[in-house]
């Protein structure tokens, strides 16, 4: 096999960790490449030469490292697991004391893959054809207000039809994985990771009636930043992930629907995702 290590050089400054990891694939007989990454953005994906000849990426880190990662993997179908190097975390599988087990687990084969939906983005500049780049993210997409401390307003729309104006500090559209997160924080429901499903939250909206609402997964979300007063200009910005952050005018639109394909993750272990819900929440 070929692994891939995407490794947090924060996370393990002397690389011990990784060295360790390292020696393991090579006494097995095995190959890999080694990618060391900061919290910093990293803006170009992993050359797909690589990835093509990938078997499975390792990623050292806390669930921040799986996130970056699954923006550096582009569309790419090679799985993906977590050794935690970080606090407990949702999206990471493996301690750094189970390294050993987890090599022969992925060289035997003996683990299974779980599919989580991920959120494809784009921007739409005013009088402008849409932007040739696009986003993706496995938590979600934010629409928040950029500078003074006042609202924005945002009209969204569900399939080209109008839904809603929100007048708040920006919106979430989450996935089921993202909804632990900054959702979970604004407010918005926990959903089981499992699902295909969107979920749109306010950011402390001017309107105590404005609720999340969950959207399907074959729904397609427009949401265009409207004027509210004549000195507006750049008044917001969207942010895939908390990870890709792009500034947006009066006018720019963004639009947001379900990702092609999914990220894989590989799993040893059908634990349940009420008892992780239950520890994390304890924890906090």
């Amino acid at each position: 096999m070929h692994f891939l290590l995407f490794s947090n050089v924060n996370k393990d400054p002397h690389q011990e960790v990784t060295g360790r990891l390292e020696e393991i694939i090579r006494s097995r007989g095995h190959r890999f490449t080694k990618l060391m990454e900061g919290d910093e953005p990293q803006e170009e994906v992993i050359d797909a030469k690589l990835m093509d000849g990938l078997d499975c990426v390792i990623v050292l880190g806390g669930d921040g490292t799986m996130l970056r990662a699954s923006h550096a993997i582009g569309d790419s179908t090679v799985p993906m697991i977590g050794l935690n190097l970080g606090t407990t975390g949702f999206l990471t599988e493996v301690e750094s004391s189970a390294m050993e087990e987890m090599v022969d687990r992925l060289i035997s084969g003996d683990y299974f893959i779980e599919d989580r939906m991920q959120l494809f983005g784009r921007i739409r500049r005013y009088d402008r054809e849409w932007k040739e780049d696009h986003f993706t993210a496995l938590n979600d997409v934010v629409v928040i207000r950029e500078g003074m401390l006042r609202l924005i307003a945002l009209k969204v729309y569900v399939n080209d039809m109008f839904f809603d104006t929100y007048e708040a500090d920006g919106v979430i559209i989450s996935t089921p994985t993202g909804s632990t997160g900054y959702n979970l924080s604004a407010g918005g429901p926990i959903v089981s990771p499992k699902t295909s499903l969107m979920v749109l939250t306010p950011i402390s909206p001017h309107s105590l009636s404005k609720k999340s609402v969950v959207f399907g997964a074959g729904d397609r979300i427009r949401i265009a930043l409207e004027e509210k007063r004549k000195t507006q200009t750049n008044e917001a910005i969207v942010s895939f992930d908390g990870y890709m952050n792009y500034e947006i005018s009066v006018g720019d639109e963004v639009e947001v629907a379900a990702a092609p394909a999914p990220l894989r993750l590989i799993r040893f272990e059908d634990r349940s995702f009420y008892q992780v819900l239950s520890r994390k929440l304890s924890q906090s």
